[in-house]
């Protein structure tokens, strides 16, 4: 009879060294490390199962701790410093942050249209242009056109050409003009109208026998003023 109840000790005291059995090493947190266990006839004859875990802290190692859960999941690494360690949380000091300008818009940029130089001397819709095949003696402006007295005025260029001994000659819608420098106006080159001359006219001023003037007239203008030769500059 004693040696049954020897044995019965002896087995039970064996039971109570293998009381838990434990998993592999896990790590949630950094300085913490579980594994799990299944805890045998504890507080009596029931199995329980949970996290052992230790916490490495600047001073050493702590633990073992027991948990029913993963410690990760209700606490933070300041949690178990404070807890395990006894440090305190270092107060946290919001950082403001500048608040940026705001950035205008870019203007759109409008594009860049074409500029047309007109001549001060040159009327558009009086006269074309005149092409440069010579020293020009007139501007292609026409200061009076007089139908009555079939006579026509056409500015000169200043600086006025040298016409001393030259040839000048003219032609109105391809009819040969008498032309001549104004003689109380001199700024002013008088032809007279043909009488076959229709508009528009092509007008050619000539320099012995060279075309230095070619340009064509639309008739703006002309009217039966029956006046005489303008005698002043307009």
């Amino acid at each position: 009879m004693r040696g049954k109840i020897k044995l019965v000790w002896l087995f039970s005291a064996f039971l109570l060294t293998m009381c838990r059995g434990y998993g592999e090493p896990v790590s949630t947190i950094e300085g913490l490390s579980c594994r799990t266990y299944t805890a045998y006839l504890q507080d009596g004859l029931t199995t329980s199962k949970g996290l052992e875990c230790y916490y490495t802290c600047p001073t050493g190692t702590v633990g073992p701790f027991d948990f029913t859960a993963d410690p990760s999941l209700s606490a933070t690494k300041g949690d178990l410093d404070r807890q395990f360690c006894g440090i305190a949380p270092q107060p946290f000091t919001p950082t403001a942050i500048p608040s940026a300008s705001p950035t205008p818009p870019a203007s759109p940029t409008v594009p860049a249209t074409a500029t047309v130089e007109i001549s001060p001397t040159a009327e558009a819709s009086v006269t074309a242009a005149i092409p440069a095949t010579g020293q020009s003696v007139v501007t292609g402006q026409v200061l009076m056109c007089d139908l009555g007295a079939h006579l026509i005025n056409f500015r000169i260029v200043q600086p006025p050409p040298d016409l001393t001994n030259k040839t000048l000659t003219a032609q109105i819608s391809d009819i040969e003009s008498a032309c001549y420098v104004n003689p109380t106006n001199p700024s002013l080159l008088t032809c007279g109208l043909p009488a076959g001359a229709t508009f528009p006219a092509r007008i050619t001023v000539s320099l012995d026998g060279t075309v230095v003037n070619d340009f064509t007239y639309h008739g703006i203008g002309c009217e039966i003023l029956n006046t005489a030769v303008p005698t002043t500059t307009p």
